[in-house]
């Protein structure tokens, strides 16, 4: 494209200058030097000018480059992505409609919004940023959310996490314990006069620990977040049909300006933050997103030790105890992976070399599963193994390993993968074993469990030792992203 633009800018420059009768070979050269120089120059410009202007990034009439779990919801109406719940057809889940134009970091968004119910105010509705896809199709992470039966109409809001962050009227600073200090925010005359149900402009600027939301251009909200183990600092961005009677949420004149973080976001931040479930296990208990519940003694934040530690690390100390991923009964798909693509990784230690335990599992039984990481003494080989198993319409397979094959009592990097033709597991980027396999996973109702497994909904075999990481893609990483994940030498 680049080449096209100095094409058609030599055209009309080569037409809007008279040529000289006759040009020395010292002058051509110059003058061609000098045109160079200028096409250069006007490219930067442009380029340089247009990292200063907000960019549409919906066309007003379809919509392409947005993707919903169930784009029946959606549709185009006065010009804007509209999403619509009627009586007879109405979302058992909230409907999100994901930008795909990737990741954000540091931002300004700006948007005209309306909400409208027809036969009820008890709608709610909003957006999502910096923001996660869960394996259900629900949005974790920030969200600016609107409420008709509130005092406030607007607020910011953690989504699976936090909850009220700043509500319309409030400043918010977070430390870093994850200790909320609220304070009322001096409005602009006329700051609050707007209605959910008439059209008004949203401009939020994430910057950094920094949230800010005006509505027609006065700041009503504002937060610090300087709680590192809850801050997000890259996600996706997603309008919202929240659950609920019949109702339109519409969003159009959306512009986006893509802002430069002070500490740009790496290949594993992206990695991560592209998973479906992923948690930081030394991080506070309360820190999780979504929600971790523990079960039996965990003690988080205390520094990584042993063989393969990584400097400045923390983990969490388990004591025969798992995690349990807290989840509403009611959602009918309980964080299932479907499809024919899933990653799971762990990174953990036991110290004496003992691997006994569940790992990160949804299982019931060999035909009741989704994925299953385990540890376990299988026979055959000296000591216990470390397994990874799925359940798909093709049946039940497993691949396993000897922890006889490796340094038992070190930090142990744990990739499990299932790609739709093959399963495969690896231990800190090694391939240990990997068959043909094939089929669409499986869904149940068990519950993910970090640090166990459960056997038809009774958790065993808890697990003692320490857990740093633990993360679920619903896709299969390839080797170079793996690579990058477990910071092999030579990854990004």
């Amino acid at each position: 494209m680049a080449q096209e633009q100095n094409r058609q800018a030599q055209i009309h420059i080569g037409l809007a200058m008279p040529k000289p009768a006759v040009q020395h070979p010292h002058m051509k050269l110059t003058a061609l030097l000098s045109l160079a120089l200028l096409l250069v120059g006007c490219h930067t410009a442009r380029r340089e000018a247009a990292t200063d202007e907000f960019a549409p990034i919906f066309d007003g009439r379809t919509l392409n480059g947005w993707q919903g779990q169930d784009m029946s919801f959606w549709s185009i109406e006065d010009g804007a992505i509209t999403g619509t719940i009627s009586p007879e057809h109405a979302p058992k889940l909230n409907q999100y409609l994901i930008w795909q134009g990737g990741m954000l970091a540091d931002f300004e968004l700006k948007l005209t919004f309306r909400m409208r119910s027809t036969n009820s105010p008890a709608v709610n509705g909003g957006f999502q940023f910096r923001s996660r896809r869960l394996p259900n199709g629900d949005v974790a992470g920030y969200q600016v959310d609107n409420n008709y039966l509130q005092p406030w109409k607007a607020r910011l809001y953690d989504e699976f996490g936090r909850h009220d962050l700043a509500l319309q009227g409030e400043r918010t600073v977070f430390d870093r314990d994850g200790n909320k200090h609220t304070e009322k925010l001096t409005l602009e005359p006329g700051a609050d006069d707007f209605r959910l149900d008439e059209w008004h402009e949203y401009h939020l600027v994430a910057q950094g620990h920094k949230l800010s939301l005006r509505v027609n251009g006065k700041l009503i909200a504002e937060v610090m977040d300087n709680d590192d183990d809850s801050f997000e600092a890259l996600g996706l961005l997603a309008m919202q049909l929240h659950t609920g009677p019949p109702m339109k949420a519409q969003f159009k004149d959306i512009r986006l300006k893509r802002l430069q973080p002070a500490q740009p976001p790496t290949a594993r931040d992206a990695l991560l933050a592209d998973a479906s479930l992923a948690w930081q296990l030394g991080e506070r208990l309360n820190a999780r997103q979504p929600p971790l519940k523990a079960v039996g003694k965990i003690t988080p934040q205390l520094p990584a030790t042993g063989p393969g530690a990584r400097a400045g690390s923390v983990a969490a100390k388990f004591e025969s105890a798992y995690f349990d991923l807290e989840r509403d009964l009611n959602q009918p798909k309980l964080w299932n992976i479907t499809g024919e693509g899933l990653t799971v990784y762990l990174r953990a230690r036991v110290p004496d070399g003992n691997w006994n335990a569940g790992l990160l599992a949804k299982r019931g039984n060999h035909d009741v599963m989704n994925f299953c990481l385990f540890g376990a003494d299988l026979g055959g080989t000296p000591g216990p193994d470390i397994g990874f198993e799925v359940h798909t319409d093709k049946g039940f397979v497993m691949v396993s390993f000897p922890v006889s094959a490796i340094e038992a009592t070190s930090w142990l990097d744990l990739v499990g993968r299932y790609d739709g033709k093959k399963i495969s597991l690896l231990c800190n980027g090694r391939i240990m074993e990997e068959k043909a396999w094939s089929g669409k996973l499986t869904e149940n109702k068990e519950p993910i469990l970090i640090g166990a497994g459960s056997f038809d909904g009774v958790p065993k075999l808890p697990f003692t030792g320490e857990m740093e990481e633990a993360a679920i893609w619903s896709r299969a990483l390839n080797l170079a992203e793996i690579s990058t994940l477990l910071r092999l030498p030579g990854s990004p």
